[in-house]
């Protein structure tokens, strides 16, 4: 790891050349992000940009701008200048669900410059150890047999976890209560008051730890199974189309100036197994990717076609 390391920092002068080729940066750089210190997104923002200014060889700047489940951020940086100097530490929430949530936003996801695909972090689907199920099948025969008094909860409707037990009712064939709450539903999960929440791994791996747990993790919603997860299985060994995954990107206003698009993701593409940044990365059960703007393109385009069905289905609407 230490030779690793090593090897990292004495290409940064080299990746930090090739990022200033074109003349920019040549002042600090802001990167917005629309949620609260502190939170996971705040957290994960600040280690890149540590590396990132490293790379750049200018400061990049954190700035929290919350408010409206992310939207007063996301608008910020939507009527930004389009120089590259502010860009957006976003979610998928923000660019691709948004827009399918609500006919009217201050902001056109589509319309945002892409720059790069950071991470992504899959859900989990969590119940109660006191519900008396250890299995997904024994979970939906459960509901089944209960149909809408399996209390489900959320952090408030149209939200990630929304979406995702919106998505297992569908192809389960199952309903639920949904519950939505101002936070995520912790205590209440642990509490028994609710049966069902779909979280990040992160807080998965934290509500089951240890053998006196009083959560139990049923399944992951990602493509591969989780190390700190053992013996969980993924949902798609039993209903193949339930993927999902949460993913942080960085986009910049409309018309950001190509030369600042070229450069900052070549930046980013250069920390591609950044020891330093995947290691503080994967206490927070995230995979850093830091691929360029196709990437990130392809991952909105699969997202709406993941969620559009579901939203216009199930009759969701926040507006």
């Amino acid at each position: 790891m230490r030779r690793r390391t090593l090897a990292a920092g004495l290409m940064l002068p080299f990746l930090a050349g090739r990022a200033r080729a074109a003349g920019w940066p040549d002042k600090p750089l802001r990167l917005m992000t629309p949620g609260s210190p502190g939170g996971n997104p705040d957290i994960l923002c600040r280690i890149l940009a540590q590396r990132l200014g490293e790379v750049l060889g200018q400061p990049v700047v954190v700035e929290n701008r919350p408010g409206a489940s992310g939207i007063i951020g996301t608008e910020t940086v939507f009527n930004a200048a389009p120089d590259g100097y502010t860009v957006l530490f976003g979610y998928n929430q923000l660019m691709t669900l948004n827009k399918l949530l609500f006919r009217r936003l201050p902001y056109e996801p589509d319309r945002f410059t892409r720059v790069s695909l950071v991470s992504d972090t899959p859900f989990v689907m969590l119940v109660p150890a006191s519900l008396g199920v250890s299995t997904v099948p024994e979970f939906v025969a459960l509901a089944k047999q209960r149909p809408g008094s399996i209390a489900w909860g959320t952090s408030g409707p149209g939200s990630f976890a929304h979406l995702c037990g919106e998505l297992l009712m569908r192809d389960a064939g199952i309903e639920m209560l949904h519950v939505p709450h101002r936070v995520t539903p912790r205590n209440e999960l642990i509490a028994g008051q609710i049966q069902l929440a779909i979280e990040p791994t992160a807080l998965a791996i934290t509500l089951t730890r240890g053998p006196d747990a009083r959560v139990k993790a049923l399944a992951v919603l990602g493509r591969q199974p989780e190390p700190e997860l053992p013996g969980v299985p993924l949902m798609k060994q039993f209903y193949p189309n339930i993927i999902a995954y949460a993913f942080h990107g960085i986009w910049g206003p409309p018309g950001m100036a190509p030369e600042a698009v070229a450069a900052l993701s070549r930046a980013m593409v250069g920390l591609a197994g950044d020891p330093w940044v995947t290691e503080r990365f994967k206490p927070l059960a995230t995979r850093f990717i830091a691929q360029g703007p196709q990437a990130l393109d392809q991952a909105m385009r699969d997202d709406v076609v993941l969620w559009e069905k579901v939203v216009r289905e199930r009759g969701i609407s926040l507006d």
